[in-house]
């Protein structure tokens, strides 16, 4: 049962999106197959041919509206395996670009995307009312009211936080109760954000400038962090709540933007790209220095060679060099996929690969994997709680990813390469892990996931109410799953980290709520 009418009508965005994906893909399979013609780059077009077909079922204006955040998580399964035959194409390269399992590859992927596709299904059809539980006892807790005072004092707390981690350098270790805590707050800053977008939080404020010296403030901020995550989240976050505000009030694209100014946009968006891209090789120039120097010296490095036009010029012509410079899977580790970093974060197929190159060579179900997965999930809960189910664990021995763990197993490595924090692949993680049983599994947990996600909006009236906190987090929840993650981020997200979302936002609501009564006496808006 919907929440809202599944016949609500529908602006031309939608129409404009299905059009526009449809001519992308169609010309990506045609250049892909003339271009690149064999038998890998084939499956690799009928993989993206059905994903997107599969998707454009749930891509109605309806479904968005009656699960926003469950959707968006589903969007970044299908961008995973959409964004790879395009994005090659661009750079001159099959889809299959560095493969060495193709076939196994597009064939698990095809068919996890196809899980997550029933899961998201079933989810957004079983429902038994409105509102669930928990849905109401977010309202009452004040998840879907805020004011522009509350808003701003969470920014403060979220910045502060996010200058303490600096100062610490962010190392939060396991056991580090007090820190990890702190660093579970840093998404705060993003808060005055959502004063750009009145549709969406429902409160007026007329300072947008004041909003946007904020967001200039923020992103230079993230420079210290030496991060490049930090650097485009508020990017995203920006772009996925202009989407979310498109839906909700039914609008197109050319409400906002003239027709005339596309191509200025477009021609903007490249040259911010090429920024971002120079940033981004002028903090991993300086990565190297990040555990010895103070955030502020790291920052000030940065911009230095930023500003060095030959140190630039040197390390682009580094950077083509070493995406020219492949590797196989036995010579080593391997990430080599997309130039992009943006791109590659969230359509790098080549990982998945990789991974499932070596789920083959130790074969599925690998008790080695088995038992690193046990002890990651009691690991998953608070200290006290873990040492219950087992009081010899050692959370800081399990500072490393399930893409260390297949590596160490897989490529047979004399050295010692657990820490190392190699990003994964689901499904690849899963068939070393749980073998076949992965997809039942799979499918379960991410039903669970999105109905959870859900709970984050409420229904009143024939109205959709968008909970503050999904709205602040909206660039976390897309990449929750996102396509380097392991097994243990679904039991993780499950277990721990939705709840944990919740307690640190309520804490820091209510605090925030009482100074702005105390202090500014500010005035809820509903």
């Amino acid at each position: 049962m919907s929440s809202l009418s599944s016949k609500i009508s529908e602006s031309n965005l939608f129409s404009q999106l299905r059009l526009w994906t449809g001519v992308v893909l169609f010309i990506s399979i045609s250049l892909e197959l003339i271009l690149f013609p064999s038998f890998e780059n084939f499956l690799g077009c009928l993989m993206t041919f059905i994903v997107y077909w599969i998707f454009l079922f749930f891509l109605r204006r309806g479904v968005i509206l009656n699960n926003p955040f469950s959707f968006l998580v589903y969007s970044s399964f299908f961008l995973a395996r959409f964004i790879p035959l395009p994005a090659t194409l661009l750079e001159g390269k099959p889809i299959t670009y560095g493969f060495e399992a193709p076939y196994d590859t597009f064939l698990f992927e095809t068919l996890m995307f196809v899980v997550c596709s029933v899961a998201f299904y079933f989810s957004t059809h079983i429902r038994f009312s409105n509102n669930t539980i928990l849905q109401k006892l977010l309202l009452k807790m004040g998840f879907f009211h805020a004011s522009p005072t509350i808003l701003w004092l969470m920014g403060f707390v979220g910045v502060l936080v996010r200058i303490q981690q600096l100062i610490v350098a962010g190392d939060v270790e396991f056991g580090d109760v007090n820190n990890k805590f702190l660093a579970g707050m840093i998404y705060f800053q993003y808060a005055p954000i959502l004063l750009l977008f009145p549709s969406l939080s429902r409160i007026v404020y007329k300072k947008k400038n004041l909003v946007l010296f904020y967001l200039a403030a923020i992103f230079i901020i993230s420079f210290a962090t030496n991060s490049r995550q930090a650097m485009i989240f508020p990017i995203f976050t920006i772009f996925l709540l202009f989407f979310l505000t498109l839906v909700k009030d039914n609008l197109s694209v050319f409400h906002y933007i003239k027709p005339q100014y596309v191509i200025l946009i477009f021609i903007s968006c490249f040259f911010l790209l090429n920024l971002v891209s120079d940033i981004s090789l002028a903090m991993l120039a300086n990565r190297g220095l990040r555990d010895d120097i103070s955030r502020l010296e790291l920052f000030s490095k940065t911009i230095e060679t930023l500003q060095d036009d030959q140190v630039m010029n040197s390390l682009r012509q580094v950077s083509i060099l070493d995406k020219g410079d492949m590797s196989s899977y036995y010579q080593g580790w391997d990430e080599n996929y997309l130039d992009n970093f943006m791109l590659n974060r969230f359509g790098n197929l080549r990982v998945s690969d990789q991974v499932l190159y070596y789920a083959n060579e130790i074969g599925y179900a690998n008790s080695k994997m088995l038992d690193s997965f046990s002890d990651k999930f009691v690991a998953i809960f608070p200290t006290p709680l873990a040492n219950l189910f087992d009081d010899e664990i050692d959370k800081n021995q399990l500072d490393y990813s399930p893409g260390d763990m297949i590596y160490q197993l897989g490529s047979r490595s004399t050295r010692f390469v657990l820490g190392t924090h190699r990003v994964s692949s689901l499904v690849g993680d899963g068939l070393a892990t749980f073998g076949f049983l992965c997809f039942p599994l799979f499918f379960f947990l991410l039903f669970f996931s999105f109905k959870l996600l859900d709970n984050l909006v409420y229904f009143k009236d024939g109205d959709v109410f968008f909970s503050i906190l999904s709205l602040i987090i909206v660039f976390d929840l897309f990449g929750v799953f996102r396509n380097s993650i392991g097994s243990i981020n679904l039991f993780f997200f499950l277990f721990r980290g939705f709840w944990q979302y919740l307690v640190t936002y309520f804490v820091v609501y209510k605090i925030c709520w009482f100074c702005s009564k105390v202090f500014f006496s500010s005035k809820m808006y509903n």
